[in-house]
């Protein structure tokens, strides 16, 4: 993960103290997992280029999360909607099921409203010539 995450202008010892600051749950914790001293980490934490490289590596973190997320939507929706039709289930757990369902589908035709708006703006701009 280091070498794909790392930009070549960092330190061995940035670029572990980025991927421990992407898996511990405090800077502290991630001085000690890296094996530098917590002030040093805050000074790094300070410096543009470190810090650029942590957002960078940050991101790529959750893009692969997302896509974990994305592998797993339909498992998703498939188990609110057994939760929902259970007749056994308790009704807590039906209403959340439910709820959950709900807002998925009011989210996702916000998204798709918002896209064409987009897509629409985009080619009013190209028909003016604005964009390239």
């Amino acid at each position: 993960m280091r070498n794909a995450l790392m930009a070549s202008d960092l330190t061995p010892n940035q670029e572990n103290a980025i991927v421990a600051l992407i898996n511990e749950t405090s800077v502290a914790a991630a001085a000690r997992a890296s094996g530098v001293g917590q002030r040093t980490l805050h000074k790094w934490m300070h410096e543009e280029n470190f810090m650029r490289e942590y957002r960078r590596a940050r991101r790529e973190a959750f893009d692969q999360a997302i896509a974990l997320t994305q592998r797993y939507a339909s498992l998703a929706v498939t188990t609110l909607a057994k939760i929902m039709a259970d007749a056994g289930a308790p009704n807590a757990a039906k209403v959340s099921a439910a709820t959950a369902m709900l807002k998925f589908g009011r989210e996702s035709i916000e998204l798709d409203d918002l896209a064409a708006r987009i897509e629409a703006l985009e080619t009013d701009r190209e028909e003016e010539g604005v964009l390239r």
